[in-house]
C-alpha cells in the first residue's frame, strides 16, 4: 500500500492540517468575497445597498430623510447577501415628508442591524393628547403613508435584528376603528403601520415598536411565508371611549358623527384602541413562528386567525381593545400570558377550530367594558388555562363555550358557561360550570 510505511497518527495529523488548509482558503475567499463599505450619509447608503456581498456600515449618528431628494426619500436594500450595520444610527422621518414606505428590503438573504427610525412632528409634539386639535390640523399633522408601513420586506431569508420603530402620523388618529377601516370609511383614512413582511422565511428580532398611528406594529400578507418574530415588543395606546362626548367643536369627528358609530351611539363604556394590531396575519400568509413576544395596548395583541398555521410560545398580550390572542386552524399557544382587561383573552375569530392552547390567565383589576373572558368558539379544542400564584380574582368573568367536543382544563376560579350550542365537550375546571348544552362531561375539582 502507497502509505502503508506512514504511522496512523501522522495520517490524522496530515488529514486535519488539509482539512485547516481548506477551511483557511474557504473562509478567505468568504472574507474576499464581503467587502467592507462605510457610509456618512442617507445617499451614500442608498447608493451601497443596491449592491451585494458586503458588509455596510452607515456612521453612527443623526440623520434626516427630508435630506433625501424629494422623489428619493426612501432607501431600498435590493442587494442580497449583505450585513447592514445601523447601531448607533437614529432616522429621524418628519411626517409629511414622504407619502410611502421609507425603508424597503427587496433583496435576499440580507442581515439588517440595530438602528431607531423615529416619525416626527415639525412642531417637536410627541405624544397626542388633544385629539381634536391633532385631527383638525391634518395637513401638518394627521399625514400617514396611505396605508404603507415604514418598514417592508419582500425579498427572502432576510433578518432584522435591534431595530426600534416610533411611528406616528395617521388620519384620523384618537378614535380606534370606530369611523371605518376600509373604503366605507367616514371621514377619510391615512394610515401608518410599522413592519410589514411578504416575502418568505424572513425573521424580525428584537425589534420593538412604539405606535403612535392608527396601523399596525408587525403584520404578514400574501406571498409571505414562514415569518419568524422573536423577542419583539409591540405599544400602543388606548382611550376612553367617553372622552369623546367631551368634543363638542363643530369640526370634531365625534361631533360631526352626532356621536355615533355604524348607526349606533359611540359607547361611554370601552376602551378604545387607537392603532390596529400587534402581530397579525392577512390571508393567505403561510406559516408564522412567533416567540417570547409582548404585545400591549393594540386592538389586537397576537392576531393570526387568518395564517394557514401558527404556533406562539412564552408570549405576553394584553391590555388589547378586540382580543389579546386569535389562532388559524390547527394554531398553537404555549407558555403564554394575557390578560382581559379591555377585551376577551382569546375571540376565536371565525370560528376556527382544533386549536391548541395553554394560556395563563393574568388577573384583570382594571377591567373596562363588558365582555367574557374568553368566547370559545370553533370545535375539538384543546385548551389549558392556568392561574398566576396569588389571591383569586374578583372579576369573575366567564369563560363561554358555544362549540363542540373540546377538551378544556380550567385550573383558574373563573366560571364557565356552556351555551345551549354546546355539546360533547369535556370539562375540568376549579371553577363553577354551567351546563346549558347536550352531553358535556363537566367535572369540578376544586384546587
Amino acid at each position: 500500500m502507497k502509505n502503508s510505511s506512514i504511522p496512523p497518527h501522522s495520517r490524522r495529523k496530515q488529514l486535519l492540517s488539509s482539512i485547516s488548509l481548506m477551511l483557511g482558503l474557504m473562509m478567505a475567499g468568504l472574507v474576499q468575497a464581503e467587502s467592507k463599505v462605510t457610509v456618512q450619509s442617507l445617499e451614500e447608503l442608498r447608493q451601497a445597498v443596491t449592491k451585494s456581498d458586503q458588509a455596510v456600515v452607515l456612521a453612527a449618528g443623526d440623520y434626516n430623510l427630508a435630506d433625501l431628494s424629494k422623489k428619493n426619500r426612501y432607501v431600498e436594500v435590493s442587494g442580497s447577501n449583505n450585513k447592514i450595520d445601523l447601531t448607533g444610527v437614529m432616522l429621524e422621518a418628519p411626517v409629511g415628508s414622504t407619502k410611502s414606505c421609507y425603508f424597503r428590503v427587496t433583496g435576499d438573504h440580507n442581515m439588517i442591524k440595530g438602528g431607531t427610525f423615529e416619525d416626527t412632528y415639525e412642531n417637536g409634539l410627541q405624544e397626542v393628547k388633544d385629539f381634536s386639535q391633532y385631527n383638525m390640523e391634518r395637513r401638518k399633522l394627521a399625514s400617514g403613508l396611505r396605508g404603507d408601513p415604514v418598514v417592508k420586506v419582500s425579498g427572502d431569508h432576510n433578518q432584522i435584528h435591534g431595530l426600534k420603530l416610533t411611528v406616528r402620523g395617521s388620519f384620523p388618529y384618537g378614535y380606534g376603528s370606530i369611523y371605518g377601516i376600509g373604503r366605507d370609511n367616514v371621514f377619510g383614512l391615512d394610515k401608518r403601520c410599522g413592519i410589514l413582511l411578504t416575502g418568505r422565511h424572513n425573521m424580525l428580532q428584537r425589534c420593538e415598536i412604539q405606535m403612535r398611528a392608527f396601523g399596525h406594529g408587525i403584520y404578514m400578507q400574501a406571498p409571505a411565508d414562514h415569518s419568524v418574530i422573536k423577542h419583539c415588543y409591540v405599544e400602543g395606546r388606548m382611550r376612553a371611549s367617553k372622552e369623546l362626548y367631551a368634543e363638542t367643536h363643530a369640526k370634531d369627528l365625534p361631533k360631526r358623527s352626532k356621536y355615533r358609530s355604524d348607526g349606533r351611539p359611540i359607547p361611554r363604556d370601552v376602551m378604545l384602541p387607537l392603532s390596529e394590531d400587534g402581530i397579525r396575519s392577512y390571508a393567505r400568509s403561510g406559516h408564522v413562528t412567533v416567540e417570547n413576544c409582548r404585545v400591549k395596548q393594540m386592538r389586537g395583541g397576537v392576531r393570526l386567525y387568518l395564517a394557514r398555521s401558527a404556533t406562539v410560545k412564552d408570549t405576553i398580550a394584553i391590555d388589547c381593545g378586540a382580543t389579546n390572542f386569535n389562532m388559524p386552524k390547527k394554531g398553537k399557544v404555549s407558555g403564554s400570558f394575557g390578560n382581559f382587561s379591555y377585551a376577551p383573552l382569546s375571540d376565536f375569530r371565525l370560528s376556527r377550530s382544533v386549536q391548541d392552547l395553554d394560556i395563563t390567565i393574568i388577573r384583570s383589576p382594571e377591567i373596562v367594558g363588558p365582555h367574557n373572558l374568553a368566547d370559545i368558539q370553533g370545535d375539538k379544542h384543546k385548551i389549558i388555562f392556568r392561574r398566576q400564584p396569588g389571591a383569586e380574582d374578583e372579576n369573575l368573568r366567564p369563560i363561554v363555550v358555544t362549540g363542540k367536543g373540546s377538551n378544556i382544563i380550567n385550573a383558574t376560579e373563573y366560571p364557565i358557561i356552556l351555551e345551549s350550542s354546546s355539546s360533547g365537550n369535556t370539562i375540568l375546571s376549579s371553577g363553577e360550570v354551567t351546563d346549558r348544552g347536550k352531553n358535556n362531561k363537566v367535572t369540578i375539582r376544586k384546587p
